[in-house]
């Protein structure tokens, strides 16, 4: 995409799944996994974590990293409920995929966005004739809804193009990810022998595109000053030293965009139409692009192993 040359090749997107098969590829056969079971209790012991969990197990460790998301069940456990820590922008976001060849074939190389004032409609192509759809609406749902699909065929009445035959093909609820847009703001990212990392404790959403990139990056951070400082609990001090002002950055860009990802007014549409024609430019797409790359992630060398 026009978008993706003007980055420089610094952009690139990759489906949850294809990452996550990546990482699980280069685990260690040491390493336990468990699924169907998740920690039910955290008892802190100072020098150790003992992790009771929902099928009545325990793990014991130095020290416990909660990786598990914007609803993370080890922030609820050891830093208290959720409320507290989570900051909604106002947009809700369904996420899905449908097999339609023919819109694939339709879509090539672009990636398409609706021009619509409080809903944007977003797709574009992935492997085998399967395409990708994000639907963001403003509005949040305390809860997410019983039966999204009517939801998004609701909020996207009236839209035309390809979108009712995409909400057509709109898989069941436990077949798509339905949530608020929202962010996790955290005085502190640790406490006692337990550390969050990732969506658990800075969230950025799903605008800023970066969520994956700075949860690998933050582990990485945090994996490397475990490995040189001289204890656990100065290694925590220096990974949210270090990572907490980068992450703090993609959440003051994340919160500044949702008016222009989701206009909320007809001149905000036409102010976006500008920038979006003045993309296709002599130029203006480079910039455009230069632009985006710039709110990269700092390489990882120039963070790690810092001892300030």
């Amino acid at each position: 995409m026009r978008l993706a040359r003007s980055g420089g090749g610094r952009l690139l997107s990759m489906m949850r799944t294809d990452l996550e098969l990546a990482l699980r590829e280069r685990l260690s056969f040491a390493v336990d996994l468990r699924f169907g079971t998740g920690p039910a209790r955290v008892e802190d012991r100072g020098d150790g974590v003992c992790v009771i969990l929902t099928d009545g197990s325990t793990v014991e460790a130095d020290l416990l990293v909660g990786a598990d998301g914007i609803h993370s069940t080890v922030r609820g456990l050891v830093f208290g409920d959720e409320p507290r820590y989570v900051r909604h922008l106002g947009l809700s976001a369904a996420a899905f995929t449908i097999d339609d060849p023919g819109l694939h074939a339709e879509l090539g190389d672009r990636f398409v966005v609706t021009d619509t004032v409080g809903r944007q409609l977003s797709l574009y192509a992935l492997r085998g004739g399967i395409v990708a759809v994000l639907a963001l609406y403003r509005g949040a749902h305390p809860e997410q809804p019983a039966d999204p699909r009517s939801v998004l065929r609701e909020r996207f009445r009236g839209v035309g193009g390809a979108v009712p035959r995409v909400l057509e093909c709109c898989p069941p609820a436990h077949e798509l990810y339905c949530d608020q847009v929202a962010q996790v703001e955290m005085g502190i990212w640790s406490q006692g022998r337990v550390v969050l990392v990732g969506d658990a404790c800075h969230a950025v959403s799903l605008l800023s595109g970066q969520g994956a990139s700075l949860g690998i990056a933050g582990a990485y951070i945090l994996a490397d000053q475990l490995g040189c400082a001289g204890s656990v609990d100065e290694a925590l001090r220096r990974y949210e030293r270090i990572w907490r002002p980068v992450v703090e950055r993609g959440q003051r860009a994340a919160r500044g965009g949702v008016r222009w990802v989701v206009p909320e007014s007809p001149l905000q549409l036409r102010v976006r139409r500008a920038a979006l024609e003045l993309a296709g430019l002599p130029g203006a797409s480079r910039l455009a692009g230069g632009r985006l790359a710039a709110r990269r992630l700092p390489a990882l060398g120039e963070l790690a192993t810092t001892t300030a």
